[in-house]
């Protein structure tokens, strides 16, 4: 004979399906998109590439200009050099110091303040689900901090402005533009400063590391839901053959 499944077993099956979509969705949702640093951590003295990685926000308008403003001494970065962008030209400016910075190679008088990205086209313009990488590299990481606050400010093409200048408190609540803040590590035994650019000046592309959290929620999301959805298939199975 065959059984009738009670309404309150239909019911409570569909609330774990529900449940179990949801947490599929807000473990698979994308980490906050703001503008950061990649990598997110350097050792202090040392010379590194570091990429801003720049989401577009505003859809339809596109992302068509980049400042990214540096840290004033005395905790500059003394060389810094930037890696062309296809599609964008750049304006470095410059900030003359009247206490130079003392290093090995010799007292450095003049750091960069600022870098200003811009677009040649619509074409090579941020556009929507796309983010873009500026890259330099920054020769003599300061020691005497335990983090570098820069900050940025985002154009679009309908000539809004997004300043990403907001303080972040540790512990505090979450700021709405959060500032990019690059933290600094103490440098490990035997490890020195290492070049990285090539001699050719190859364009390389670093992994975003909020699209890595993302994927790996979304996986992690996409599993506790097939069980989820699983168990209830299964209590509904017993719940006939007992009926």
């Amino acid at each position: 004979m065959t059984g009738t499944i009670k309404p309150g077993t239909i019911k409570r099956a569909a609330q774990v399906g529900v449940l179990a979509l949801g947490i599929v969705a807000v473990l698979a949702a994308p980490a906050a998109a703001h503008v950061t640093i990649d990598p997110p951590s350097v050792p202090k003295g040392s010379t590194v590439r570091l990429s801003f990685l720049v989401p577009d926000e505003e859809p339809p308008a596109k992302t068509n200009e980049v400042q990214i403003f540096f840290p004033p001494a005395p905790n500059a970065i003394p060389g810094v050099s930037v890696e062309a962008k296809p599609g964008w030209t750049f304006t470095i400016t410059n900030e003359h110091l009247t206490t130079p910075i003392v290093t090995d190679d010799g007292n450095i008088d003049t750091i960069v303040s600022s870098i200003d990205w811009k677009a040649t086209s619509a074409a090579s313009a941020i556009g929507k689900d796309e983010f873009g990488e500026f890259t330099i590299d920054a020769d003599g990481i300061p020691t005497k901090t335990d983090q570098l606050v820069f900050k940025a400010v985002q154009t679009y093409t309908n000539h809004q402005v997004v300043r990403w200048v907001d303080p972040v408190t540790p512990g505090g609540p979450d700021a709405v533009h959060p500032t990019p803040i690059l933290q600094l590590t103490n440098p490990t035994s035997g490890n020195e400063a290492t070049p990285t650019t090539t001699a050719t000046g190859a364009t390389t592309t670093s992994a975003s590391t909020q699209d890595n959290s993302a994927r790996a929620l979304g996986i992690v999301g996409v599993v506790l839901g097939a069980l989820a959805l699983l168990a209830a298939t299964g209590a509904l199975m017993r719940k006939r053959r007992t009926a």
